[in-house]
């Protein structure tokens, strides 16, 4: 899931989401569609590749994307089943919760846990 790419009626959005990935290094073969009906907002671009070994690659680099001057408000995630989502907000609930507690510790989400370590 690609969130943040700028939305026009008249995009193409194959080529958008190529040059997205060509900042990742990365030429797979995808589908991609926006998600939802079109409010004005932003949607949300599902992409589809062809295994989840180029999907786990793409979204490990897809912290390079904050450097970039053109994607730098794109973010990429994968996409969760209802009970993910729920199980991981918990997750990023928790996550603010110990930044708040223990400010002088770096806190991330490895897994499916919490994590904490001396900065």
């Amino acid at each position: 899931m690609v969130f943040g790419l700028e939305e026009n009626q008249d995009e193409n959005l194959g080529d958008k989401v190529s040059e997205l990935l060509l900042q990742l290094n990365e030429k797979p073969k995808i589908e991609v569609f926006r998600i939802g009906s079109s409010t004005g907002k932003m949607r949300p671009v599902k992409v589809t590749v062809g295994s989840s070994v180029i999907a786990r690659e793409i979204l490990r680099k897809s912290k390079q994307l904050k450097t970039t001057t053109k994607f730098q408000s794109v973010y990429i995630s994968p996409d969760r089943t209802i009970e993910q989502r729920v199980e991981h907000k918990t997750l990023v609930l928790e996550l603010k919760r110990r930044q708040a507690d223990e400010p002088t510790k770096r806190h991330y989400i490895k897994g499916n846990c919490v994590c904490s370590v001396e900065k």
